[in-house]
């Protein structure tokens, strides 16, 4: 027996509908306090990618390189020179475990507060409050990659180098795209005021 397209999607409504259910104004301000914690902490010293950029004289972790092929990969592995490969698997990467969870939690919920003053819960629109967690599933996979290449390194592993650089894109084009409806949406809500007013 087949399963039909609503049995397919009804596991991913159900965690949509999760997700409009911890959807609060404290909740939206909890997840964002922690997302800009864990933003500073990866992106600073000591631990983050500016202390590995004052050990590597500049060069930086692969995953935010855009490269476009393996030896671009690579070429950027072998910048970072022993220690900053070392950087980046002790210290860079286990903030990278937790930064993807605080940015989905954070654009989910936030998405998910405004469409819920625009639209009915049973809306189909809602769903797009999964988006970030595309995202977020992108960079797990893509940081997956990043250690694979670091622990294996100096072998080489294209596969896993394309298969990183796929996530990337992925990665960045649903965060695009979760930033660009959590902005609309606040466009929609706050000319709601000003529609109401133009009717009167």
């Amino acid at each position: 027996m087949t399963a039909t397209s609503g049995e397919i999607f009804a596991p991913f409504r159900r965690l949509s509908r999760a997700i409009c259910r911890i959807s609060t104004g404290k909740m939206v301000a909890a997840s964002l306090f922690l997302w800009l914690v864990f933003a500073a902490l990866i992106n600073g010293r000591p631990f983050g990618i500016a202390g590995l950029e004052e050990i590597t004289g500049g060069a930086t972790v692969p995953d935010m390189t855009f490269s476009t092929n393996p030896d671009q990969v690579y070429a950027v592995i072998d910048a970072l020179g022993e220690a900053g490969r070392a950087f980046d698997l002790t210290r860079v990467i286990p903030l990278d475990l937790v930064f993807p969870f605080t940015y989905a939690l954070f654009l989910s919920v936030a998405i998910t507060w405004v469409l819920l003053r625009l639209l009915p819960l049973e809306s189909p629109w809602m769903g797009v409050n999964l988006l970030p967690l595309i995202a977020a599933t992108a960079d797990y996979c893509e940081n997956a990659g990043v250690i694979a290449m670091l622990l294996a390194y100096p072998a080489r592993l294209d596969a896993v180098a394309m298969g990183m650089i796929l996530m990337s894109g992925v990665k960045f084009t649903f965060l695009a795209l979760s930033f660009g409806v959590l902005f609309i949406a606040l466009l929609v809500l706050a000319g709601k005021p000003v529609l109401r007013r133009g009717d009167a």
